[in-house]
């Protein structure tokens, strides 16, 4: 088990999984997720239920952190680190940058939140959409949406193009391709972009779900 991504869940539980009391949920999960937006001034999203549905897996839960840390390191001081072998989340630079961003909060600039759509979003679930805002949003409300953060698609397709090339992670590559489950297998071995095993299955695959969230118009779920 381990985190995972859905593109498209109200047509997969709808046409393909065929989960009525599933689908009851998410239609008011999305509902909860309209207030929020209205709340923000923003437009609505309408949720389809017939699109091509995407999924896959983050490399279990602690994958995300792999990733995030190369952006706590572009963030805190302008530089790629060597690849994390263990325990990204116990990096040094990572705790600066998450203590930033507790601390900090809107003091922070448009550059220092070049990544927070990645950084301030729950690991575990939520909801990302084809709608673009700077801001992450909280649900401070308490409504029960989950994940409590919801982030923009569009946003994220940006955040780890630009992740991808601070690596030099070719952002073309199929997030199927056996390469990047090779790749994290010989974490830190290599050279240039195959050194971040780990980091690169997860830039790809996150990549890939924007993608196909802001081409179909339906939300990114985290499961």
């Amino acid at each position: 088990m381990g985190l995972g991504l859905e593109v498209g869940i109200l047509a997969d539980l709808k046409t393909e999984t065929v989960d009525e009391e599933g689908y009851e949920y998410f239609r008011n999960q999305f509902d909860l997720l309209n207030a929020l937006l209205n709340k923000n001034n923003l437009p609505a999203h309408n949720e389809p239920e017939d699109v091509p549905i995407f999924t896959c897996g983050m490399y279990g839960y602690g994958g995300l952190h792999y990733l995030r840390r190369i952006a706590a390191h572009l963030l805190v001081n302008g530089t790629v680190p060597d690849p994390c072998v263990e325990n990204p989340t116990g990096d040094l630079v990572y705790q600066e940058c998450y203590d930033a961003i507790a601390t900090m909060q809107d003091a922070r600039s448009p550059e220092e939140k070049r990544f927070d759509h990645l950084l301030c979003h729950s690991d575990a679930q939520g909801f990302y959409i084809p709608v673009e805002f700077d801001e992450v949003l909280l649900d401070l409300d308490e409504t029960g949406l989950l994940g409590f953060q919801v982030g923009s698609s569009s946003v994220l397709v940006r955040e780890c193009t630009a992740l991808a090339e601070a690596i030099g992670l070719p952002t073309d590559i199929d997030p199927q391709d056996a390469i990047l489950n090779d790749n994290c297998k010989t974490q830190g071995q290599g050279t240039g972009w195959h050194r971040y095993g780990i980091e690169s299955y997860v830039c790809i695959q996150l990549l890939n779900a924007a993608r196909h969230s802001v081409v179909t118009g339906a939300a990114i779920l985290f499961t």
